[in-house]
């Protein structure tokens, strides 16, 4: 890292005054590991270490010096840096804040190979689990933040407070797979790790929601000067360790199903439980290696806990895999050159892979084990390079496993230095090459890549197509270069990264190069491209209809065709002709293709217990028939069915049941059997709330049942679950003895009241209990307003809204905000909802027409849009606008849903001279949000890719 940025100091939120605190008062760690026999000494645990010829282990510092090591990295000068946690604590504790954390600097300054300087840099923190010095400083990862603590002048002395440059990463839900594992990248970029225990929402400090990102089981990367925060790819379980070959590729392990990870961009790995925040991923890459370190064929994961069999010792240990080395060192032979080492925490040794090339990416084969340890405390964390071409590794020094149900020993832990030192010893080298790591320096760019890209070598080209779309995604000759290179049959690696550019582009672009993609048919069977491709279609599809139907016909890669074909026909009840176009198109192409759309469509419609049948099916289906092969015929059967009288129960029940199976068809069969009520199914509900997967249509499905149990679930779940938070609160207001018992956790302070939006609010004033909207007053804040509170709030809000700050603001911004808040019932310039009136030809850029209808929504309002509360016969309130209904039905289209009523369960139902809008929208988005939402509805047509208003 070349360039040295200045950071203004502000105040930490984590740390507070704590920073003043003086060294001598930190805490005493304390030991609660109930394990009576005390580890090996380092020293005897080094000795009776086996290695290969030619190795052997050092002490280079064992405790009292060191503790609780749980990262180490080297700086430039080639001092270690050692991250100390002791906050961490066992279950159900987590973390033990009496306690706090400490960075060290370590120093061998006589060259005997023990370190004899120790320099405490900081001991003021809590939660840290990484440390790495860079750019004028030292980043330390400590949940909720990743902080910068200023150190320009390179004293090992902190400037000044620590500078949170971002929060939001989740700590309060998560134990062993928090936040972890910051790693300079070679592109300059900051590298970390997230686990899959719970769901972070991140961003730089202030920023709302709109602007954050949603990760959970990711590699994610951080650019100090641009402060920009991305997933790289997601998947894994609780991934601990991170490392980049020569050609520029980065591998993760990771623990339980599956040891070993090609990160590619914007990849979606197999998950231990649960789904992907994207629920149009689909389908998932397997892992890389073509082994396993335990016996699955007769053993589950967590059998280790019992102790490891002799089938797992041979194997390679066990599951639990902790940090990642690709050793380029230079110093040791030959044959470990490349070769990728990681920690085996149950097996107390480091196992051993090897990398080899297989299609457009990698496959990891099962070497020889490294190094076995005897010390039965020994639980390595991760394996670096040093500058001596050597290498390190930090030891925790505990008879726990990471579930840490056993305590914790804190006052343990060691570094070590595998040597080599035997007749085949080189000299050291630099890890990655220059034309590698050259991308981190500022001066960086486009003719440097071009260079690459003409260079022949297909890590270059590689690793330049990626760097092109990362700089210049809309350039329109970034497009014409990628095509280019595609059109040329490019090496796999190469064919990889023009998959992965896609995510990248303009989604119109993306189908011009994903056609080209989808010709090599000698990629069909391979593991990861198809998917690449369709992870880079996907949010295009229902945009360019057409284009994707193409894509898919042309494909010789028929998992491509299927999952645009899934696409597609989940949108069948709003879009039927496009599923009828498919479906005619498909007809008269090959087999394959058929195949591949009846096997999206069985995919989309999986969950459902019945469909409106496609005006095309009964030929297509035809089509099928004459040569169908058994489990053709079933599935057609299957969709026939579907077609007609529909699925049964207990098959819907069956595919919820399965955690197995695809996450998009439990949704779609927790949905239709929540559409009657069932007090059979309500048992099934409560517990199905604790599934990652269905959580938010069991949530939601509540709301249909009267039952004193359903509130405190519902209570205790909100905390634990933020990206449910809103459903569960939607399910809170939906009755009068449910809104009271929220109200309890708002005076609780269980829930705080931002939690609650203003139509949720609403929701709870139309029951029109006296005592409930007296609470809602003095907890919440009042919902209606006089007429002169009204115009008193349009004439702040004008002052405020001049001309200036208006043209000064974000509509780029503004554009999220109204997709979030307003786009759900109102459309403007073809995007939206159609619940409210059209906002594209209304008179936006008259400020009094916008803060009169937003401020004062009800006071001129058309009779289709006004709000209609209806009182169930089961107690429920259910509120929107009526788009149709019949004799036997009413359907009513709420903000968040559409719900279809019959109408001999209706008690009560009351017209409103209200509009469905909510009153103090403004008040609750706040002054920012609102500026850039005006500048957005006074724009005067769509924004430009760039962001700016045309």
């Amino acid at each position: 890292m070349k360039k040295i940025l200045k950071y203004p100091l502000f105040v930490s939120l984590l740390l507070g005054s704590a920073w003043e605190v003086q060294a001598g008062d930190f805490p005493v760690p304390f030991n609660t590991e109930k394990e009576a026999a005390p580890p090996m000494s380092a020293e005897e645990a080094a000795r009776t270490a086996k290695l290969p010829p030619g190795f052997h282990l050092e002490v280079f510092a064992a405790e009292p010096d060191v503790q609780q090591p749980i990262s180490i990295n080297f700086d430039q000068a080639g001092r270690l840096w050692v991250a100390e946690c002791y906050t961490y604590a066992e279950q159900p504790v987590r973390w033990n804040d009496e306690l706090r954390d400490r960075i060290l600097i370590l120093e061998d300054t006589d060259g005997d190979g023990r370190a004899d300087k120790r320099t405490v840099f900081t001991d003021q923190l809590t939660r840290l689990t990484s440390v790495l010095p860079g750019e004028g400083g030292v980043w330390a990862l400590c949940a909720p933040n990743l902080l910068f603590i200023p150190d320009a002048d390179g004293d090992l002395v902190p400037d000044g407070e620590p500078v949170v440059m971002l929060d939001g990463f989740n700590a309060e839900n998560i134990g062993h797979t928090v936040v972890n594992g910051l790693k300079w990248g070679p592109d300059g970029w900051l590298y970390g790790r997230h686990g899959i225990m719970a769901t972070s929402v991140v961003g730089t400090p202030g920023s709302p929601k709109d602007q954050r990102v949603e990760l959970n089981c990711a590699i994610w990367r951080f650019h100090p000067g641009t402060r920009k925060f991305e997933v790289f790819c997601h998947g894994g379980t609780n991934p601990w360790g991170t490392d980049w070959d020569r050609n520029g590729q980065l591998f993760y392990t990771n623990t339980v199903i599956g040891h070993l990870w090609h990160a590619i961009p914007g990849a979606y790995y197999r998950r231990m439980y649960g789904a992907h925040l994207n629920p149009h991923a689909y389908e998932i890459v397997t892992h890389t290696a073509d082994h396993y370190h335990w016996d699955t064929g007769a053993e589950k994961w967590s059998d280790i806990r019992q102790g490891v069999t002799s089938s797992t010792l041979e194997l390679g240990g066990g599951h639990a895999h902790i940090g990642c080395l690709i050793y380029n060192g230079g110093v040791w032979p030959k044959e470990y050159q490349g070769k990728l080492f990681t920690c085996n925490l149950h097996g107390r040794r480091v196992n051993m892979d090897i990398l080899e090339r297989e299609g457009v990416g990698y496959v990891a084969h099962h070497g020889k084990d490294f190094l076995m340890m005897e010390d039965p405390w020994f639980r390595a964390l991760d394996l670096v390079c040093g500058p001596d071409g050597q290498v390190w590794m930090n030891d925790w020094s505990d008879t726990g496993e990471c579930h840490d149900s056993d305590g914790i020993h804190r006052t343990s832990g060691r570094i070590y230095h595998i040597i080599y030192d035997g007749p085949e010893a080189g000299k050291p080298t630099v890890p990655l090459p220059t034309w590698l790591t050259n991308r981190a320096n500022a001066d960086f760019g486009s003719e440097d890549v071009a260079a690459l890209l003409n260079s022949g070598d297909e890590a270059k080209q590689a690793m330049a197509v990626r760097w092109l779309s990362e700089d210049r995604p809309d350039d329109p000759a970034t497009l014409e270069t990628l095509l280019k290179i595609a059109q040329t049959y490019p090496p796999g690696l190469v064919r990889l990264e023009l998959a992965a550019a896609l995510q990248r582009l303009p989604d119109e672009d993306r189908f011009l190069l994903a056609g080209i993609l989808t010709q090599f048919e000698g990629d069909r069977d391979d593991r990861q491209q198809s998917l690449m491709i369709w992870y880079g279609v996907s949010d295009a599809v229902p945009e360019f209809p057409g284009k994707a139907i193409d894509l898919a016909i042309q494909s010789k890669l028929p998992t491509v065709t299927r999952l645009i074909s899934r696409r597609l026909c989940e949108d069948l009840e709003s879009n039927p002709g496009v599923v009828n176009s498919l479906l005619s198109t498909a007809e008269k192409s090959g087999e394959d293709i058929r195949l591949a759309v009846l096997g999206g469509m069985a995919a989309a419609f999986e969950g459902l217990g019945k469909a409106p049948a496609p005006a095309a099916w009964e030929s297509f289906s035809k089509s099928l028939s004459a040569h169908a092969s058994e489990e053709t015929a079933k599935t057609v059967q299957s969709l026939s069915v579907l077609f007609g009288d529909g699925r049964a129960r207990d098959e819907l029940l069956a595919i919820v049941e399965n955690e197995e199976a695809d996450a998009g068809a439990r949704r779609s069969a927790l949905s239709n059997l929540a559409r009657q009520t069932d007090e059979a199914l309500l048992p099934m509900l409560k517990e199905w709330t604790k599934d990652k997967v269905v959580g938010y249509q069991a949530f939601q499905a509540l709301a249909a049942y009267d039952d004193k149990g359903i509130p405190p679930l519902l209570i205790n779940q909100w905390q634990r679950r933020p990206g449910e938070q809103s459903v569960i609160i939607d399910t809170l207001v939906s009755r009068a003895s449910y809104a009271s018992a929220l109200l309890d956790a708002l005076e609780a302070g269980k829930i705080p009241r931002h939690a609650i939006s203003p139509l949720q609010a609403r929701q709870i004033a139309n029951f029109n209990d006296e005592t409930l909207s007296q609470r809602l007053g003095t907890l919440w804040g009042e919902i209606q307003v006089t007429p002169e509170a009204k115009l008193k709030e349009i004439a702040e809000w004008k002052a405020l809204l001049t001309p200036e700050t208006v043209a000064a603001a974000d509509p780029a911004h503004g554009k999220a905000t109204f997709s979030q808040v307003c786009g759900a019932c109102h459309r403007l310039y073809g995007e939206g909802g159609a619940i409210g009136p059209e906002l594209t030809g209304s008179d936006r850029h008259n400020l009094d027409y916008l803060l009169g209808n937003i401020v004062n929504p009800s006071e001129v309002i058309p009779a289709d849009y006004q709000l209609t509360v209806f009182t169930l016969k089961d107690g429920r309130v259910v509120s929107g606008v009526v788009p149709e209904q019949n004799q036997k039905t009413v359907t009513v289209q709420a903000a968040a849903e559409k719900i279809t009523l019959n109408v001999d369960e209706i008690a009560n139902r009351e017209t409103l001279p209200v509009s469905m809008m909510p009153e103090g929208l403004l008040k609750a988005l706040g002054e920012d949000k609102v500026k850039d939402l005006v500048a957005y509805l006074m724009t005067s047509g769509p924004l430009m890719d760039s962001g700016e208003g045309q």
